[in-house]
Order: structure tokens, then sequence, then C-alpha cells
């Protein structure tokens, strides 16, 4: 069952969501999973008075504050994938953290890599608004999934094992059994240019748009794209999912009065 305040659809393996209002049951789920996805749930568990609840909205809202408009809308659209994806896929398990460990920003490389029974997804997030207005919802979220899926491929098509090694590293944050980073560390490694692996990749291309929902994106075009990427027969499967919301600075202002509540 959805969150309130969230409109669901989904056919083909594409993915359609609609968040109408900010509800409590979603600013619940967010003040739930904030800190595991941005520090990673194996550093929560292990010390949970280094990344607390406050610390993690200080270290998120000191670099988003900094940060250009385009910069802020990508970490509150990541944030929103990290939320929502494992709402319709529970089976599927991040290995990847929202915090960039080398800059004050997100962190550069695939936007979030999923596990499922020891099969990896790599997650391309675009996010973004038509600011001249020209483009309606459907146009310009096609807008964004064309960039997730030129985005990923180009990693793919790169070959740079630095991209596996960023990966490498967040899998040590995100899970807490030894046993199971060092069998999802081969599993990745194995997946690597190391390898000279060329096997073909399953992806999730997740477009955020901040467009008014009374213009609403149609599945339909979302399926229609899903279509045009099966057509192009360079993923060993996907998936395509579609996130709208009026706008993003919201998410921002209900984090900025989180922190103030903690003080």
């Amino acid at each position: 069952m959805a969150l309130s305040g969230l409109s669901f659809v989904k056919e083909n393996n594409s993915f359609y969501c609609r968040i109408d209002v900010l509800s409590d049951e979603l600013k619940q789920k967010i003040r739930e999973q904030l800190g595991s996805v941005w520090s990673g749930f194996a550093n929560i568990e292990d010390l949970p008075e280094i990344y607390s609840y406050r610390r993690t909205l200080e270290s998120f809202l000191d670099r988003y504050r900094s940060k250009s408009e385009e910069t802020q809308k990508g970490m509150i659209g990541e944030l929103l994938a990290h939320i929502l994806i494992p709402e319709e896929f529970p089976q599927f398990h991040s290995l990847s953290v929202l915090k960039n460990k080398e800059e004050r920003s997100i962190k550069k490389g695939f936007d979030i890599i999923y596990y499922k029974e020891d099969v990896l997804w790599y997650s391309e997030v675009k996010s973004g608004r038509s600011e001249s207005r020209s483009h309606n919802s459907n146009e310009y979220n096609e807008v964004l999934l064309d960039r997730a899926h030129k985005g990923i491929s180009q990693m793919f098509e790169s070959e740079r094992s630095s991209l596996w090694e960023s990966a490498l590293i967040d899998v040590k944050l995100c899970i807490n059994s030894r046993d199971k980073v060092v069998e999802l560390s081969k599993l990745l490694d194995n997946d690597s240019p190391v390898h000279q692996s060329s096997d073909k990749k399953n992806v999730i291309l997740i477009s955020v748009l901040y467009h008014c929902p009374s213009d609403p994106i149609l599945l339909e075009k979302v399926v229609g794209f899903k279509n045009k990427v099966a057509s192009e027969d360079c993923y060993l499967d996907s998936i395509v999912f579609s996130i709208q919301k009026k706008t993003f600075e919201a998410i921002a202002t209900f984090l900025e009065l989180e922190l103030a509540n903690h003080d």
C-alpha cells in the first residue's frame, strides 16, 4: 500500500509516483531513513551517537545550503529516490549512500546500486523542471529520463574502474554483516572493468520532475520510454521510475524545521 499523499501506478516495469501532499506518513519515512540514506545503515547501527538524526540533518543541510539550485534539485531528487524506490521494491537492498566522501556535494558515480538475490541493479537519477515552462510534464520528464539513460550508458562505456571502487567503499557503509560485505564486494568486482566484464547490466532509470501535479505525467508515456529503451537492447533488463512533486523546496523546508525542532 502506498504511503498517504502519494499516487502510484505501474505497468510493464514502468512506474509513476506522484507526491500530492508531503504527508505526515512520508515525513516519518524520511525521518526513519535519512540517516541510513545519507551515511549508511552499518554506520547508523554501529555508531548511533555519531550518526544521530540531528547530526545527519546538520550534515545534509550544511552541504545543501551551499550548493547551486541545480545541485539542490539533484540532492532532493536522489533523497526521494532512496526513500521511494524501496516502497515499491522491498526486495531491493541499497548498496549506496547519498553523501560523497571526497567533496561537500552529492557523490559522483552510480547514484544508487541495488542488489536483489545477488543480482546487481545500477540506477541513475535525473531531477529538474522546465524553467522556461516551454515543456509540459510529459515532455520534460522524457528529457530527464533520456539524460539518465545517456548518463548511465556513458558510465558503462567509459569502463572507469573508479566507479566500482567508489561502490566498494559504500558497501562497507551499508552492510553490517562482514560475510555479506565480502560476498557483495566480490559480486561488484566481478562486474567491473578490472575483470573486463562486458556483460550487459540491469538498470533503473529514475526521473524526479518538479512540476505541478495538475499537469501529471502519464503512465503511457513512461511505458513508451521503457519500450524505446528495451528496443535499443543495451541493458540486460531495465526499470523506468518517474517521480513527480510540485517543488523540491518543500522537502528542504521540512528538513530545516526538523533541525530547528532538534535544537
